[in-house]
């Protein structure tokens, strides 16, 4: 009986690790990052002049060429940098500066449910005048850094979908999926204790 236990279990551990050797994993371990890559998406090779600060995802794109301007087609991009600075260091003052620096408008109000699973966030829309559509969602982690302000936390993470209307349900979908599934973990050791190659 316990022999027949220990088959069924060896089983079911070997049907777990076959399902599980299918799915490819995005990992940047400075930020912490973790994220399964969409089924149907185009994970964008960071050049090597480039620093990793996060995965983008083309969507309805089967060309790594376009990775070169993905502001020119549909994508899913998450961006890490330290929290280093007084006009981002709180959640929602990082949204509205990825609003008007980053998407080039003012941020409006988000579909609802549009948040990391675990995590606070908040998140915006930006119509942009190019007749481009980003949603954001921002949220935070990391062990403080009391040399900078040691109430919030040391990373702040943009989760940015770039989409056109006509694709923009189809592409929320994918948008949700990665909200939750991605993981934030970065080590516990303050940003001024990391390089800041950024």
């Amino acid at each position: 009986m316990r022999l027949l236990q220990a088959v069924i279990v060896l089983i079911a551990i070997g049907l777990i690790s076959a399902a599980g050797k299918g799915t490819k994993v995005y990992r940047n371990e400075e930020f912490g990052i973790s994220v399964p890559i969409p089924t149907g998406a185009i994970l964008c090779p960071v050049s090597g002049d480039q620093h990793d600060h996060g995965p983008v995802f083309l969507l309805g794109d089967r060309s790594v060429k376009r990775c070169q301007d993905s502001e020119r087609g549909r994508s899913v991009v998450v961006f890490a940098g330290y929290n280093a600075a007084e006009a981002t260091k709180r959640l929602h003052e990082f949204l509205e500066w990825e609003c008007l620096h980053v998407s080039k408008g003012p941020c409006t109000p988000a579909r609802g449910g549009l948040a990391v699973v675990g995590r606070p966030s908040e998140a915006a829309t930006v119509n942009r005048p190019d007749g481009w559509t980003d949603i954001i969602v921002v949220t935070q982690a990391g062990k403080p850094d009391p040399d900078f302000d040691a109430s919030v936390p040391s990373i702040n993470y943009e989760l940015r979908l770039h989409t056109r209307t006509d694709h923009l349900e189809e592409d929320l979908h994918m948008f949700r999926t990665v909200l939750s599934t991605i993981t934030f973990s970065p080590d516990q050791a303050p940003a001024n204790q990391k390089s800041r190659r950024q």
